[in-house]
C-alpha cells in the first residue's frame, strides 16, 4: 500500500539525476555545436573566425520571457521563430530552430548563417549577429533588433497591395507609415542594398552569393537604414572559380534564369535578384514576369524625380538581363545609384 508513496529523500536524489543528465546533455550540445562551428569558420574564412558573444539558455529564457507566444514577430513554416526579446535594456531579435526540425539540414543552415554574417555583422547594411547559444540541440542566434521590419511590407502595402508573409502583424508598419518612405528614401534603401550585397560579393577573401535577396530579407532598423538578412542559404564561390552549383533557392520570378534552370550561381545571380528588388521600390508591385519587365516598367513605374526614375528602370532592365553577362556587377549597381541620386529634376 505504501510502495506508491515516495520518500522525499527518492525524489530528491531523482531531481538530483535530473540535473545532472541536462547538465551533461547542455555540456554535450555546447562542445559538438562550437566545434562544427569553429570547424566552418576557419574553413570559410582562412582560418580567421570573428568572435562572437555566446549566450546561455537561461539568458535567452529571461530574454524572451521563456519564449512567450506573445513575443513571436515571425514563423517561417517549420524552419525558424522569430522572438523580440530584451537583453540588458535592449531590444534584440531570438531566432529559434525547432528541436523536432530536420537535425541535419537545420544545422547546415545554422552553421553557415553564423560563419557568414559573423564576417559580414561589420558592415552597416548587414542585419549584426550580436551572438549565439550553443547549450540545446539546435543552437539559438542572437541578432540586433531591427524597428521597422521588412522592406516589402512597407512598398507594397504602401502601394495597395498585401504585405508580404514573412513578417508578423507585429513587424508590419501601418499604411500610414507606410507612405513615410519618400522616393529619397526609397534611392538611399536601394544603395545600401547594393552596398551590403557587393560587399558579401567582395569583403573577403571568397566571394559569397546570398541566393535568396528578396525584399522580405531586407530589413529596415529604427532610423530606416537597409539591414541585409537571412545569410543562412548564402555560399561561398571556390577560390579560382566563377561559379558554384547548389540547390535551387526563391522562384522563378525573383531567381536569375540560369540559377532557376541549372542551380547554377554566381555574382551576377545575386544582381538579378537585386533588380528585381530594385524594381519593386519602383513600381511599389511584385513582378509577376521577368519578360515582361519592359513593360511593368513602363505602365507601372511611381510618381517622383523623372530623370532618377528613368535611370533606375534603366539600371533595372540590365540587372535582369537573361544574359548574365550583360549585368553589371554589384559595386557598379551601387556605383549608378549614386550617379542617380545627384541627378536634378
Amino acid at each position: 500500500m505504501w510502495s506508491c508513496f515516495r520518500l522525499p529523500k527518492d525524489r530528491e536524489k531523482e531531481e538530483e539525476e535530473f540535473r545532472f543528465f541536462r547538465r551533461k546533455a547542455k555540456e554535450k550540445h555546447f562542445l559538438e555545436n562550437g566545434g562544427l562551428l569553429l570547424e566552418e569558420m576557419i574553413k570559410s574564412f582562412d582560418g580567421r573566425p570573428n568572435p562572437i558573444r555566446s549566450f546561455s539558455q537561461k539568458e535567452l529564457q529571461r530574454a524572451t520571457n521563456n519564449y512567450h507566444q506573445d513575443g513571436v514577430l515571425h514563423q517561417q513554416h517549420w524552419s525558424y521563430k522569430l522572438y523580440k526579446g530584451t537583453y540588458e535594456d535592449r531590444p534584440i531579435w531570438v531566432k529559434k530552430f525547432p528541436a523536432n526540425a530536420p537535425w541535419g539540414y537545420i544545422m547546415e543552415l545554422y552553421i553557415n548563417e553564423v560563419a557568414v554574417a559573423s564576417q559580414m555583422s561589420n558592415h552597416k547594411n548587414v542585419l549584426k549577429l550580436l551572438g549565439c547559444c550553443l547549450e540545446t540541440q539546435v543552437p539559438t542566434l542572437v541578432y540586433e533588433f531591427a524597428a521597422n521590419g521588412c522592406l516589402s511590407n512597407h512598398i507594397f502595402a504602401a502601394n495597395g497591395c498585401l504585405s508580404d508573409h514573412i513578417f508578423e502583424e507585429e513587424l508590419s508598419p501601418s499604411k500610414k507609415n507606410s507612405q513615410l518612405l519618400s522616393w529619397e528614401s526609397k534611392l538611399r534603401i536601394a544603395t545600401e542594398i547594393a552596398d551590403a550585397v557587393a560587399y558579401l560579393h567582395k569583403g573577403t577573401s571568397k566571394s559569397i552569393v546570398h541566393r535568396l535577396i528578396i525584399s522580405r530579407n531586407i530589413l529596415l532598423d529604427q532610423h530606416y537604414v537597409a539591414k541585409l538578412f537571412n545569410l543562412g542559404y548564402s555560399i561561398s564561390i571556390p577560390l579560382g572559380e566563377t561559379h558554384v552549383d547548389a540547390n535551387r533557392m526563391g522562384n522563378f520570378a525573383t531567381t536569375a534564369p540560369e540559377s532557376a534552370y541549372t542551380g547554377r550561381y554566381t555574382e551576377k545571380s545575386d544582381v538579378y535578384s537585386f533588380g528585381v528588388i530594385l524594381y519593386e521600390i519602383l513600381t511599389g508591385k511584385r513582378i509577376l514576369n521577368a519578360e515582361d519587365i519592359r513593360l511593368y516598367l513602363k505602365d507601372n513605374i511611381v510618381k517622383g524625380n523623372t530623370k532618377q526614375l528613368m535611370a533606375c528602370a534603366e539600371l533595372v532592365v540590365r540587372c535582369v538581363d537573361m544574359n548574365m553577362e550583360e549585368r553589371p556587377s554589384m559595386m557598379e549597381a551601387a556605383k549608378e545609384l549614386r550617379r542617380i541620386a545627384r541627378f536634378q529634376q
